[in-house]
Protein backbone atom coordinates (compact mmCIF):
# COMPACT_ATOMS: atom_id res chain seq x y z
CA UNK A 1 0.00 0.00 0.00
CA UNK A 2 1.38 3.36 -0.97
CA UNK A 3 0.67 6.32 1.28
CA UNK A 4 -0.55 9.39 -0.53
CA UNK A 5 0.72 12.80 0.54
CA UNK A 6 -2.56 14.61 1.07
CA UNK A 7 -1.58 18.16 0.06
CA UNK A 8 0.27 17.48 -3.15
CA UNK A 9 -1.32 14.18 -4.15
CA UNK A 10 2.09 12.54 -4.42
CA UNK A 11 3.45 9.33 -2.95
CA UNK A 12 6.22 9.38 -0.38
CA UNK A 13 8.45 7.63 -2.91
CA UNK A 14 7.90 10.47 -5.36
CA UNK A 15 8.70 12.96 -2.65
CA UNK A 16 11.91 11.13 -1.71
CA UNK A 17 13.15 10.84 -5.32
CA UNK A 18 15.72 13.39 -6.39
CA UNK A 19 16.89 14.48 -9.80
CA UNK A 20 20.18 13.17 -11.00
CA UNK A 21 22.00 9.87 -11.29
CA UNK A 22 22.28 7.65 -8.21
CA UNK A 23 25.56 5.80 -7.70
CA UNK A 24 25.64 2.00 -7.63
CA UNK A 25 26.57 1.90 -3.93
CA UNK A 26 23.77 4.25 -2.99
CA UNK A 27 21.27 2.37 -5.16
CA UNK A 28 22.25 -0.87 -3.47
CA UNK A 29 21.66 0.68 -0.06
CA UNK A 30 18.31 2.11 -1.09
CA UNK A 31 17.11 -1.20 -2.60
CA UNK A 32 18.26 -3.36 0.30
CA UNK A 33 15.63 -5.17 2.31
CA UNK A 34 14.18 -3.15 5.10
CA UNK A 35 14.51 -4.62 8.61
CA UNK A 36 11.53 -6.70 9.72
CA UNK A 37 9.98 -5.30 12.91
CA UNK A 38 9.69 -7.81 15.78
CA UNK A 39 6.63 -6.14 17.26
CA UNK A 40 3.26 -5.70 15.52
CA UNK A 41 3.01 -2.72 13.15
CA UNK A 42 0.03 -0.36 13.44
CA UNK A 43 -1.33 1.85 10.70
CA UNK A 44 -2.21 4.87 12.81
CA UNK A 45 -1.21 6.16 16.22
CA UNK A 46 -3.58 5.17 18.98
CA UNK A 47 -4.87 7.90 21.26
CA UNK A 48 -3.11 8.14 24.57
CA UNK A 49 -4.92 6.69 27.53
CA UNK A 50 -4.51 7.51 31.14
CA UNK A 51 -2.18 5.01 32.75
CA UNK A 52 -3.64 2.90 35.48
CA UNK A 53 -1.49 1.46 38.16
CA UNK A 54 2.21 0.86 37.89
CA UNK A 55 3.84 -0.05 34.61
CA UNK A 56 6.64 -2.49 34.50
CA UNK A 57 9.71 -0.75 33.13
CA UNK A 58 12.47 -2.41 31.21
CA UNK A 59 15.94 -2.38 32.72
CA UNK A 60 18.72 -0.98 30.52
CA UNK A 61 22.42 -1.43 30.81
CA UNK A 62 23.65 2.23 30.93
CA UNK A 63 27.32 2.98 30.43
CA UNK A 64 28.60 6.16 32.18
CA UNK A 65 31.20 8.20 30.26
CA UNK A 66 33.16 10.34 32.75
CA UNK A 67 33.72 14.08 32.14
CA UNK A 68 37.14 14.99 30.82
CA UNK A 69 37.05 18.78 30.43
CA UNK A 70 38.48 20.84 33.32
CA UNK A 71 39.12 17.65 35.27
CA UNK A 72 42.25 15.63 35.95
CA UNK A 73 42.53 11.86 35.56
CA UNK A 74 42.91 9.84 38.76
CA UNK A 75 46.45 10.12 40.05
CA UNK A 76 47.25 13.24 38.05
CA UNK A 77 47.25 16.89 39.15
CA UNK A 78 44.40 19.18 38.10
CA UNK A 79 45.30 21.75 35.40
CA UNK A 80 46.46 25.08 36.79
CA UNK A 81 43.93 27.90 36.95
CA UNK A 82 44.77 31.31 35.56
CA UNK A 83 43.44 33.63 38.24
CA UNK A 84 43.09 37.43 37.99
CA UNK A 85 41.87 39.99 40.51
CA UNK A 86 39.71 43.06 40.05
CA UNK A 87 40.02 46.12 42.33
CA UNK A 88 38.23 49.46 42.29
CA UNK A 89 37.95 52.63 44.34
CA UNK A 90 35.38 55.30 43.47
CA UNK A 91 37.29 58.49 44.40
CA UNK A 92 40.79 59.91 44.24
CA UNK A 93 40.91 60.84 47.92
CA UNK A 94 43.95 59.80 49.98
CA UNK A 95 41.99 57.28 52.08
CA UNK A 96 40.58 55.61 48.97
CA UNK A 97 43.99 55.65 47.29
CA UNK A 98 45.40 53.78 50.28
CA UNK A 99 42.57 51.24 49.99
CA UNK A 100 43.34 50.82 46.31
CA UNK A 101 47.03 50.12 47.01
CA UNK A 102 46.17 47.64 49.76
CA UNK A 103 43.78 45.75 47.47
CA UNK A 104 46.46 45.37 44.81
CA UNK A 105 49.03 44.14 47.34
CA UNK A 106 46.53 41.78 48.98
CA UNK A 107 45.48 40.00 45.80
CA UNK A 108 49.00 39.75 44.43
CA UNK A 109 50.01 37.88 47.59
CA UNK A 110 46.71 35.97 47.84
CA UNK A 111 46.87 34.48 44.34
CA UNK A 112 50.56 33.66 44.64
CA UNK A 113 49.98 31.69 47.87
CA UNK A 114 47.57 29.16 46.29
CA UNK A 115 48.90 26.02 44.67
CA UNK A 116 47.54 25.33 41.22
CA UNK A 117 46.85 29.01 40.61
CA UNK A 118 48.73 31.02 38.00
CA UNK A 119 48.79 34.78 38.46
CA UNK A 120 46.94 36.26 35.46
CA UNK A 121 47.23 39.90 36.46
CA UNK A 122 45.40 42.56 38.42
CA UNK A 123 42.86 44.84 36.79
CA UNK A 124 42.28 47.99 38.80
CA UNK A 125 40.17 51.10 38.18
CA UNK A 126 41.14 54.03 40.37
CA UNK A 127 38.81 56.97 41.00
CA UNK A 128 35.98 55.42 38.95
CA UNK A 129 32.35 54.97 40.01
CA UNK A 130 30.92 51.44 39.96
CA UNK A 131 27.48 52.49 38.69
CA UNK A 132 28.58 52.34 35.05
CA UNK A 133 30.71 49.78 33.25
CA UNK A 134 31.45 51.83 30.10
CA UNK A 135 33.83 54.23 31.92
CA UNK A 136 35.88 51.48 33.62
CA UNK A 137 38.70 50.78 31.19
CA UNK A 138 40.42 48.07 33.23
CA UNK A 139 37.12 46.27 33.82
CA UNK A 140 36.38 46.19 30.08
CA UNK A 141 39.92 45.01 29.34
CA UNK A 142 39.48 42.18 31.85
CA UNK A 143 36.27 41.03 30.12
CA UNK A 144 38.06 41.10 26.74
CA UNK A 145 40.85 38.93 28.15
CA UNK A 146 38.25 36.49 29.49
CA UNK A 147 36.67 36.24 26.04
CA UNK A 148 40.14 35.66 24.57
CA UNK A 149 40.64 32.68 26.91
CA UNK A 150 43.40 34.27 29.01
CA UNK A 151 41.58 34.02 32.37
CA UNK A 152 39.87 31.09 34.12
CA UNK A 153 38.83 32.79 37.36
CA UNK A 154 38.35 36.31 38.75
CA UNK A 155 38.61 37.26 42.42
CA UNK A 156 37.09 40.48 43.72
CA UNK A 157 36.47 41.91 47.17
CA UNK A 158 32.67 42.12 46.99
CA UNK A 159 29.71 42.46 44.67
CA UNK A 160 29.65 46.22 45.28
CA UNK A 161 33.33 46.45 44.21
CA UNK A 162 32.54 44.47 41.08
CA UNK A 163 29.48 46.55 40.08
CA UNK A 164 26.83 48.66 41.78
CA UNK A 165 24.46 48.39 38.84
CA UNK A 166 22.29 45.25 39.11
CA UNK A 167 21.86 44.91 35.35
CA UNK A 168 25.60 45.33 34.63
CA UNK A 169 26.56 42.89 37.40
CA UNK A 170 24.20 40.08 36.37
CA UNK A 171 24.78 40.63 32.65
CA UNK A 172 28.55 40.34 33.09
CA UNK A 173 28.25 37.22 35.27
CA UNK A 174 26.02 35.48 32.73
CA UNK A 175 28.24 36.59 29.85
CA UNK A 176 31.32 35.04 31.44
CA UNK A 177 29.37 31.92 32.36
CA UNK A 178 28.23 31.39 28.75
CA UNK A 179 31.75 31.49 27.27
CA UNK A 180 33.19 28.40 25.64
CA UNK A 181 35.56 28.24 28.58
CA UNK A 182 33.36 29.61 31.38
CA UNK A 183 35.05 32.10 33.69
CA UNK A 184 34.17 31.93 37.38
CA UNK A 185 33.96 34.97 39.65
CA UNK A 186 34.63 34.60 43.38
CA UNK A 187 33.22 37.31 45.64
CA UNK A 188 35.43 37.21 48.69
CA UNK A 189 33.19 39.06 51.15
CA UNK A 190 30.00 37.14 50.29
CA UNK A 191 31.91 33.85 49.69
CA UNK A 192 29.95 33.21 46.51
CA UNK A 193 31.01 31.50 43.27
CA UNK A 194 29.26 32.63 40.10
CA UNK A 195 29.35 29.17 38.46
CA UNK A 196 27.50 27.60 41.39
CA UNK A 197 23.85 27.33 40.31
CA UNK A 198 22.74 27.49 43.93
CA UNK A 199 24.01 31.06 44.21
CA UNK A 200 22.07 32.56 41.29
CA UNK A 201 19.25 33.89 43.41
CA UNK A 202 21.65 35.10 46.12
CA UNK A 203 23.77 36.94 43.55
CA UNK A 204 20.70 38.67 42.12
CA UNK A 205 19.63 39.73 45.58
CA UNK A 206 23.09 40.94 46.60
CA UNK A 207 23.51 42.89 43.34
CA UNK A 208 20.20 44.65 43.98
CA UNK A 209 21.35 45.49 47.50
CA UNK A 210 24.62 46.93 46.11
CA UNK A 211 22.66 49.12 43.68
CA UNK A 212 20.38 50.35 46.44
CA UNK A 213 23.44 51.11 48.55
CA UNK A 214 24.79 53.22 45.68
CA UNK A 215 21.47 55.12 45.46
CA UNK A 216 21.59 55.77 49.20
CA UNK A 217 25.17 57.03 49.04
CA UNK A 218 24.30 59.31 46.11
CA UNK A 219 21.34 60.77 48.01
CA UNK A 220 23.50 61.36 51.10
CA UNK A 221 26.16 63.13 49.05
CA UNK A 222 23.57 65.39 47.37
CA UNK A 223 22.08 66.25 50.77
CA UNK A 224 25.52 67.18 52.16
CA UNK A 225 26.38 69.33 49.13
CA UNK A 226 23.06 71.20 49.32
CA UNK A 227 23.61 71.90 53.00
CA UNK A 228 27.04 73.35 52.25
CA UNK A 229 25.48 75.47 49.50
CA UNK A 230 22.92 76.85 51.96
CA UNK A 231 25.67 77.67 54.46
CA UNK A 232 27.92 79.17 51.78
CA UNK A 233 30.73 76.74 52.58
CA UNK A 234 30.63 74.73 49.36
CA UNK A 235 33.99 74.87 47.53
CA UNK A 236 33.88 76.13 43.97
CA UNK A 237 35.63 73.90 41.45
CA UNK A 238 38.04 75.90 39.30
CA UNK A 239 39.54 73.13 37.17
CA UNK A 240 37.11 74.04 34.37
CA UNK A 241 37.01 77.78 35.10
CA UNK A 242 39.26 79.98 32.94
CA UNK A 243 40.96 82.72 34.91
CA UNK A 244 40.68 81.21 38.40
CA UNK A 245 42.52 78.65 40.53
CA UNK A 246 42.11 77.44 44.12
CA UNK A 247 44.73 78.03 46.83
CA UNK A 248 45.60 75.84 49.82
CA UNK A 249 42.68 77.26 51.83
CA UNK A 250 40.15 76.54 49.12
CA UNK A 251 39.82 80.22 48.18
CA UNK A 252 39.51 81.33 44.54
CA UNK A 253 42.52 83.23 43.20
CA UNK A 254 42.93 85.01 39.84
CA UNK A 255 45.35 83.73 37.18
CA UNK A 256 46.55 86.91 35.48
CA UNK A 257 47.33 85.48 32.01
CA UNK A 258 43.99 83.70 31.71
CA UNK A 259 42.17 86.71 33.18
CA UNK A 260 43.42 88.87 30.28
CA UNK A 261 41.63 86.57 27.84
CA UNK A 262 38.41 86.87 29.86
CA UNK A 263 38.68 90.68 29.93
CA UNK A 264 39.28 90.75 26.17
CA UNK A 265 36.16 88.65 25.55
CA UNK A 266 33.92 90.92 27.62
CA UNK A 267 35.31 94.17 26.23
CA UNK A 268 35.17 92.97 22.61
CA UNK A 269 31.58 91.77 22.97
CA UNK A 270 30.37 94.99 24.60
CA UNK A 271 32.04 96.96 21.79
CA UNK A 272 29.93 95.04 19.24
CA UNK A 273 32.13 92.11 18.20
CA UNK A 274 30.26 88.88 17.46
CA UNK A 275 31.26 85.83 19.59
CA UNK A 276 32.30 83.89 16.48
CA UNK A 277 34.65 86.71 15.45
CA UNK A 278 36.03 86.93 18.99
CA UNK A 279 36.75 83.20 18.80
CA UNK A 280 38.52 83.64 15.45
CA UNK A 281 40.72 86.38 16.86
CA UNK A 282 41.59 84.39 19.98
CA UNK A 283 42.57 81.42 17.82
CA UNK A 284 44.64 83.76 15.66
CA UNK A 285 46.86 84.76 18.60
CA UNK A 286 47.14 81.16 19.84
CA UNK A 287 44.91 81.54 22.91
CA UNK A 288 43.29 78.33 24.19
CA UNK A 289 40.29 77.44 26.35
CA UNK A 290 40.75 76.07 29.86
CA UNK A 291 40.70 72.56 28.32
CA UNK A 292 43.41 73.46 25.81
CA UNK A 293 41.01 73.53 22.83
CA UNK A 294 40.42 76.14 20.14
CA UNK A 295 37.76 78.75 20.72
CA UNK A 296 34.33 78.83 19.09
CA UNK A 297 31.23 81.01 19.48
CA UNK A 298 29.70 78.61 22.03
CA UNK A 299 32.74 78.67 24.34
CA UNK A 300 32.91 82.48 24.13
CA UNK A 301 29.22 82.79 25.10
CA UNK A 302 29.79 80.47 28.06
CA UNK A 303 32.42 82.91 29.35
CA UNK A 304 30.06 85.86 28.87
CA UNK A 305 27.23 84.13 30.76
CA UNK A 306 29.30 83.05 33.76
CA UNK A 307 28.53 85.21 36.82
CA UNK A 308 31.76 84.16 38.55
CA UNK A 309 33.71 86.67 36.47
CA UNK A 310 32.00 89.58 38.27
CA UNK A 311 32.67 88.01 41.69
CA UNK A 312 29.31 86.27 42.27
CA UNK A 313 28.43 82.58 42.52
CA UNK A 314 25.22 80.79 41.49
CA UNK A 315 25.17 77.21 42.77
CA UNK A 316 23.18 74.18 41.58
CA UNK A 317 22.86 75.29 37.97
CA UNK A 318 22.51 71.63 37.00
CA UNK A 319 20.96 68.59 38.67
CA UNK A 320 21.63 64.85 38.35
CA UNK A 321 18.56 63.01 37.10
CA UNK A 322 19.97 59.45 37.19
CA UNK A 323 22.44 58.27 39.81
CA UNK A 324 23.35 55.21 37.73
CA UNK A 325 24.18 56.95 34.44
CA UNK A 326 25.09 60.27 36.14
CA UNK A 327 22.96 62.06 33.53
CA UNK A 328 22.53 65.73 34.38
CA UNK A 329 20.40 68.57 33.03
CA UNK A 330 20.06 72.32 33.48
CA UNK A 331 18.13 73.20 36.62
CA UNK A 332 14.99 74.86 35.29
CA UNK A 333 13.27 75.14 38.66
CA UNK A 334 13.27 71.47 39.64
CA UNK A 335 15.58 72.20 42.60
CA UNK A 336 16.60 75.19 44.70
CA UNK A 337 19.49 77.42 43.63
CA UNK A 338 21.82 79.41 45.88
CA UNK A 339 23.31 82.80 44.97
CA UNK A 340 26.19 84.53 46.76
CA UNK A 341 27.15 88.08 45.74
CA UNK A 342 30.76 89.30 46.10
CA UNK A 343 31.96 85.79 46.85
CA UNK A 344 35.47 86.32 45.45
CA UNK A 345 37.63 88.82 43.58
CA UNK A 346 36.10 89.71 40.19
CA UNK A 347 37.97 89.73 36.87
CA UNK A 348 35.59 92.21 35.18
CA UNK A 349 33.58 95.00 36.74
CA UNK A 350 29.94 94.44 37.59
CA UNK A 351 28.96 97.22 35.18
CA UNK A 352 30.78 95.50 32.30
CA UNK A 353 29.23 92.14 33.18
CA UNK A 354 25.72 93.64 33.40
CA UNK A 355 26.19 95.32 30.01
CA UNK A 356 27.22 91.99 28.47
CA UNK A 357 24.11 90.30 29.94
CA UNK A 358 21.93 93.10 28.59
CA UNK A 359 23.32 92.56 25.10
CA UNK A 360 22.99 88.78 25.36
CA UNK A 361 19.30 89.11 26.18
CA UNK A 362 18.70 91.24 23.10
CA UNK A 363 18.04 89.51 19.80
CA UNK A 364 19.80 92.26 17.85
CA UNK A 365 23.29 90.96 18.66
CA UNK A 366 22.61 87.89 16.51
CA UNK A 367 22.61 90.22 13.49
CA UNK A 368 26.12 91.48 14.16
CA UNK A 369 28.60 90.82 11.37
CA UNK A 370 30.36 87.45 11.49
CA UNK A 371 32.94 88.33 8.81
CA UNK A 372 36.41 86.90 9.14
CA UNK A 373 38.86 89.19 10.86
CA UNK A 374 41.28 91.07 8.64
CA UNK A 375 44.51 90.58 10.56
CA UNK A 376 47.02 92.76 8.75
CA UNK A 377 50.39 91.31 9.70
CA UNK A 378 53.17 92.21 7.25
CA UNK A 379 56.05 89.94 6.33
CA UNK A 380 58.89 90.11 8.82
CA UNK A 381 61.93 89.54 6.61
CA UNK A 382 63.13 88.92 3.13
CA UNK A 383 62.19 90.23 -0.27
CA UNK A 384 58.56 90.84 0.72
CA UNK A 385 59.29 92.68 3.97
CA UNK A 386 56.33 94.98 4.66
CA UNK A 387 53.93 93.16 2.31
CA UNK A 388 50.56 92.03 3.74
CA UNK A 389 48.75 88.90 2.58
CA UNK A 390 45.26 89.51 1.22
CA UNK A 391 42.50 86.92 1.55
CA UNK A 392 40.39 86.21 -1.55
CA UNK A 393 37.33 86.12 0.75
CA UNK A 394 37.66 89.76 1.83
CA UNK A 395 35.25 92.05 0.00
CA UNK A 396 36.94 95.30 0.97
CA UNK A 397 39.76 96.59 3.11
CA UNK A 398 40.86 99.92 4.52
CA UNK A 399 43.82 101.41 2.66
CA UNK A 400 44.65 103.43 5.79
CA UNK A 401 45.02 100.20 7.77
CA UNK A 402 47.20 98.74 5.03
CA UNK A 403 49.48 101.77 5.08
CA UNK A 404 49.71 101.64 8.87
CA UNK A 405 50.53 97.92 8.88
CA UNK A 406 53.18 98.21 6.15
CA UNK A 407 54.81 101.30 7.64
CA UNK A 408 55.31 99.60 11.01
CA UNK A 409 57.93 97.34 9.46
CA UNK A 410 60.42 100.18 9.22
CA UNK A 411 59.92 101.24 12.87
CA UNK A 412 62.87 100.46 15.16
CA UNK A 413 61.21 98.59 18.03
CA UNK A 414 62.86 99.17 21.41
CA UNK A 415 62.57 97.07 24.56
CA UNK A 416 59.74 99.30 25.78
CA UNK A 417 57.82 98.48 22.63
CA UNK A 418 57.73 94.80 23.62
CA UNK A 419 55.33 95.59 26.45
CA UNK A 420 53.12 97.58 24.11
CA UNK A 421 53.22 94.73 21.60
CA UNK A 422 52.04 92.18 24.19
CA UNK A 423 49.10 94.42 25.10
CA UNK A 424 48.20 94.89 21.44
CA UNK A 425 48.42 91.16 20.83
CA UNK A 426 45.95 90.49 23.64
CA UNK A 427 43.65 92.99 21.97
CA UNK A 428 44.14 91.10 18.70
CA UNK A 429 45.77 93.99 16.87
CA UNK A 430 49.47 93.32 17.52
CA UNK A 431 52.17 93.47 14.90
CA UNK A 432 55.12 91.08 15.02
CA UNK A 433 58.50 92.66 15.59
CA UNK A 434 61.92 91.80 14.17
CA UNK A 435 61.31 93.14 10.65
CA UNK A 436 64.20 93.60 8.24
CA UNK A 437 64.25 95.91 5.24
CA UNK A 438 65.77 94.43 2.08
CA UNK A 439 66.75 96.55 -0.90
CA UNK A 440 65.02 95.34 -4.07
CA UNK A 441 67.31 94.42 -6.93
CA UNK A 442 66.05 95.24 -10.38
CA UNK A 443 65.38 92.25 -12.64
CA UNK A 444 63.65 92.38 -15.98
CA UNK A 445 60.54 90.32 -16.59
CA UNK A 446 57.74 89.97 -19.13
CA UNK A 447 54.92 89.61 -16.61
CA UNK A 448 52.05 92.08 -16.88
CA UNK A 449 49.26 92.62 -14.33
CA UNK A 450 46.11 94.44 -15.43
CA UNK A 451 43.58 96.03 -13.10
CA UNK A 452 40.16 96.01 -14.72
CA UNK A 453 36.97 97.29 -13.15
CA UNK A 454 36.00 93.78 -12.01
CA UNK A 455 39.15 91.68 -11.53
CA UNK A 456 42.90 91.25 -11.91
CA UNK A 457 44.41 89.76 -15.07
CA UNK A 458 47.87 88.27 -15.65
CA UNK A 459 49.35 87.38 -19.02
CA UNK A 460 50.73 83.93 -19.76
CA UNK A 461 54.30 85.20 -19.21
CA UNK A 462 53.46 85.50 -15.52
CA UNK A 463 52.76 81.78 -15.32
CA UNK A 464 55.90 81.02 -17.33
CA UNK A 465 58.16 83.08 -15.07
CA UNK A 466 56.75 81.45 -11.91
CA UNK A 467 56.86 77.91 -13.33
CA UNK A 468 53.10 77.50 -13.96
CA UNK A 469 52.04 77.35 -10.28
CA UNK A 470 48.59 75.88 -9.56
CA UNK A 471 48.14 78.26 -6.62
CA UNK A 472 49.54 81.66 -5.68
CA UNK A 473 49.31 84.19 -2.86
CA UNK A 474 48.88 87.90 -3.42
CA UNK A 475 50.35 90.54 -1.14
CA UNK A 476 50.30 94.32 -1.02
CA UNK A 477 52.59 96.94 0.49
CA UNK A 478 50.50 100.09 0.78
CA UNK A 479 53.43 102.08 2.12
CA UNK A 480 55.55 101.55 -1.04
CA UNK A 481 52.52 101.16 -3.36
CA UNK A 482 53.51 97.67 -4.58
CA UNK A 483 51.70 94.39 -5.25
CA UNK A 484 53.46 91.00 -5.13
CA UNK A 485 52.62 87.52 -6.32
CA UNK A 486 54.28 84.28 -5.16
CA UNK A 487 53.56 80.55 -5.74
CA UNK A 488 52.22 78.43 -2.85
CA UNK A 489 50.57 75.08 -2.12
CA UNK A 490 46.85 74.41 -2.24
CA UNK A 491 46.45 74.11 1.54
CA UNK A 492 48.36 77.35 2.23
CA UNK A 493 46.35 80.11 3.90
CA UNK A 494 44.91 82.65 1.41
CA UNK A 495 45.87 80.45 -1.56
CA UNK A 496 44.23 81.38 -4.88
CA UNK A 497 43.88 79.06 -7.95
CA UNK A 498 46.15 80.31 -10.71
CA UNK A 499 47.73 78.43 -13.61
CA UNK A 500 47.07 75.17 -15.43
CA UNK A 501 49.79 72.83 -16.67
CA UNK A 502 52.26 74.22 -19.18
CA UNK A 503 50.62 72.39 -22.07
CA UNK A 504 47.12 73.63 -21.15
CA UNK A 505 47.76 77.24 -20.09
CA UNK A 506 47.17 79.14 -23.32
CA UNK A 507 45.29 82.23 -22.17
CA UNK A 508 45.63 85.10 -19.72
CA UNK A 509 44.71 84.32 -16.13
CA UNK A 510 41.88 86.04 -14.30
CA UNK A 511 42.03 86.30 -10.49
CA UNK A 512 39.11 87.52 -8.40
CA UNK A 513 40.38 89.40 -5.34
CA UNK A 514 37.78 92.10 -4.48
CA UNK A 515 39.63 93.61 -1.52
CA UNK A 516 43.02 93.68 -3.29
CA UNK A 517 41.53 95.09 -6.50
CA UNK A 518 39.84 97.96 -4.66
CA UNK A 519 42.94 98.79 -2.61
CA UNK A 520 45.29 98.54 -5.62
CA UNK A 521 43.15 100.84 -7.76
CA UNK A 522 43.11 103.43 -4.95
CA UNK A 523 46.88 103.24 -4.49
CA UNK A 524 47.36 103.53 -8.26
CA UNK A 525 45.11 106.64 -8.30
CA UNK A 526 42.68 104.96 -10.68
CA UNK A 527 39.18 106.40 -10.67
CA UNK A 528 36.37 103.87 -10.33
CA UNK A 529 35.00 105.01 -13.68
CA UNK A 530 38.38 104.71 -15.37
CA UNK A 531 39.25 101.81 -17.64
CA UNK A 532 41.86 99.10 -17.24
CA UNK A 533 45.45 99.88 -16.30
CA UNK A 534 48.49 97.61 -16.70
CA UNK A 535 51.72 97.20 -14.74
CA UNK A 536 54.89 95.42 -15.83
CA UNK A 537 56.30 93.17 -13.13
CA UNK A 538 59.83 92.76 -11.79
CA UNK A 539 60.89 89.12 -11.47
CA UNK A 540 63.15 87.90 -8.65
CA UNK A 541 64.06 84.33 -9.70
CA UNK A 542 65.81 83.37 -6.45
CA UNK A 543 62.73 84.23 -4.40
CA UNK A 544 60.24 83.15 -7.11
CA UNK A 545 58.40 86.43 -6.64
CA UNK A 546 57.07 89.06 -9.06
CA UNK A 547 56.52 92.62 -7.78
CA UNK A 548 54.43 95.29 -9.53
CA UNK A 549 54.86 99.01 -8.84
CA UNK A 550 51.42 100.65 -8.68
CA UNK A 551 52.97 104.06 -9.32
CA UNK A 552 54.09 103.03 -12.83
CA UNK A 553 50.86 101.98 -14.52
CA UNK A 554 49.81 102.58 -18.10
CA UNK A 555 46.30 102.56 -19.58
CA UNK A 556 45.57 99.38 -21.48
CA UNK A 557 45.50 99.68 -25.23
CA UNK A 558 42.02 99.08 -26.57
CA UNK A 559 41.58 96.76 -29.52
CA UNK A 560 39.23 97.41 -32.38
CA UNK A 561 36.43 94.85 -32.26
CA UNK A 562 34.71 94.27 -35.57
CA UNK A 563 31.78 92.00 -34.83
CA UNK A 564 31.58 90.30 -31.48
CA UNK A 565 33.16 91.26 -28.20
CA UNK A 566 36.13 89.02 -27.41
CA UNK A 567 35.94 86.72 -24.34
CA UNK A 568 37.30 87.97 -21.00
CA UNK A 569 40.27 85.60 -21.20
CA UNK A 570 42.60 86.83 -23.95
CA UNK A 571 44.94 84.50 -25.88
CA UNK A 572 48.47 84.57 -24.63
CA UNK A 573 49.81 86.04 -27.86
CA UNK A 574 47.57 89.12 -27.77
CA UNK A 575 48.75 92.37 -26.35
CA UNK A 576 45.63 93.40 -24.44
CA UNK A 577 47.47 93.37 -21.14
CA UNK A 578 50.54 95.22 -22.35
CA UNK A 579 51.04 98.99 -21.87
CA UNK A 580 50.29 101.13 -24.86
CA UNK A 581 53.94 101.92 -25.69
CA UNK A 582 55.12 98.27 -25.70
CA UNK A 583 54.43 95.15 -27.71
CA UNK A 584 53.49 92.12 -25.64
CA UNK A 585 55.08 88.88 -26.79
CA UNK A 586 54.64 85.54 -25.02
Amino acid sequence: MKLIYQEGGRTLEEIRDKEGVISDDLEEILNAEEPTPQNPVVVVRKPKKKKKGSVKRRDYDVQVIPATKNTAPIGEEAPAKRVAAYCRVSTDEDAQATSYTLQVEHYTEYIGSHEGWIFAGIYADEGISGTQVKHREQFLKMIEDCEAGKIDMIITKSISRFARNTVDCLTTIRKLKSLRNPVEIYFEKERLYSLDEKTDMVLSLMASIAQEESRSISANIRWAIRNRMKNGTQKILTSALLGYDTDENGEMVIISQEAEIVKTIFKSFVQGTHPSLIATRLNGIGAKTVYGNDWNAYSVKNILKNEKYCGDVLMQKTITVDYLTHTSKINEGEAEQYYIADHHDPIVSRELWNKAQELLEKQSWHKWKRRGQQRLIPRQKGRLSGFVQISPEWKTISVTRLVTASSKVTVDLSEDNNVIEEEEEMQMAGILEGFEVVELEESKGDSVMTLTSANLKFNKATAVELGFPAYIRMLINASTRQVAIEPCKENTKNAVPFSKDEAKQNYAIVVKMPALLTAARKLADVDKDSGSISFRGTLYPEDKVIIYNLAEGEPTKKRNRKKKEEPDETPAGDAAEAPEHTEQQD
